[in-house]
């Protein structure tokens, strides 16, 4: 049987001064998530991240980095932007067929005071959760996990 794969990019929304993430509670999955979603064709994860954020909460971001990553561009070749890490997800269908995620995972920053216009057909709440309290949150545990491991690196623990 052969499995199909999707390309998609997640971007976690981090404010490093409260280190806290922004979720949106995903109306067909009913879990908090970060924003993100399928690449379109064409189209380079670095940019899709950022295109899914703003469909998903109406806000523009940056892609922040973390690691460091050597600069290595050459006046003929251009670095894009380095994901935080790069994850296989197994998706469950309704129908029961199961497919791949090969996920871009991309740490953005936002205004966090800039209201949120959030894309009503796919997203029903939006709420900043602290690390702390990221184990109290009903989402996947892979989401927990890159939580933890950002907040780690930007509080240099």
């Amino acid at each position: 049987m052969v499995v199909i794969s999707h390309y998609v990019a997640t971007g976690y929304v981090y404010d490093k001064h409260t280190d806290s993430f922004l979720l949106l509670l995903h109306k067909k999955l009913g879990k908090w998530l970060p924003p993100g979603g399928h690449l379109v064709e064409g189209e380079e994860p670095h940019e899709g991240v950022i295109r899914e954020l703003f469909e998903e909460t109406g806000v523009p971001g940056r892609i922040i980095n973390l690691l460091d990553i050597p600069k290595v561009d050459t006046p003929a070749t251009a670095q894009l932007p380095s994901p935080f890490c790069i994850l296989r997800e197994k998706i469950a269908s309704k129908e029961g067929e199961e497919h791949i995620h090969i996920d871009f995972v991309y740490v953005v920053e936002i205004n966090p005071s800039e209201p949120l216009d959030l894309c009503s057909d796919e997203v029903s709440l939006a709420k900043w959760v602290s690390s702390e309290h990221m184990h109290l949150i009903d989402t996947y545990e892979n989401v927990k996990q890159v939580c933890r491991a950002i907040s780690s690196i930007s509080q240099g623990r």
